[in-house]
């Protein structure tokens, strides 16, 4: 009643060629999917949405947080959120390399738009902490600035 298990040469070759099989796989993976890039190289930065709310708090403590205000020079005089930097949209996008990435940055325009786009764009090229605020200074309910 009790069987025993008997391993034949045939039962022997056949696991030893799924193994070598496998073995053979699995290098062919790590060969075709090895890159001289690193993984730092490849790495893009996020940045991050936030509200009024949050920014509220993100400006009161941080006195090192950046804010970029990319509206017109005349919306920027009708109003702006305290310690904002004036640094319209068509020069920011072309001048963000001027700009240190060591640094926080609050990114706002008039409904969060054009916002959203240059924070992807600093996002994009190595500027780890970028935030964007939430509809723009449209959803801002605190004091501005004149």
């Amino acid at each position: 009643m009790l069987k025993v298990l008997i391993i034949t040469k045939k039962h022997l070759y056949i696991t030893l060629g799924i193994i070598a099989a496998l073995i053979v796989g699995i290098l062919m993976l790590v060969i075709l999917t090895k890159s001289s890039e690193t993984f730092s190289e490849n790495y893009k930065y996020a940045y991050k949405k936030i509200t009024a709310e949050e920014a509220k708090i993100l400006i009161s403590k941080n006195k090192d947080l950046t804010i970029l205000d990319i509206r017109s020079e005349k919306e920027f005089l009708n109003g702006h959120i305290p310690r904002a930097a004036l640094i319209p949209y068509n020069i920011v996008k072309k001048q963000y390399v001027h700009l240190d990435k060591n640094k926080k940055y609050l990114v706002y325009c008039k409904t969060g738009k054009k916002s959203k786009k240059i924070a992807k764009t600093l996002s994009n090229n190595g500027f780890p902490r970028v935030y964007v605020l939430i509809g723009g200074i449209e959803k801002w309910n605190y004091d501005l600035v004149k």
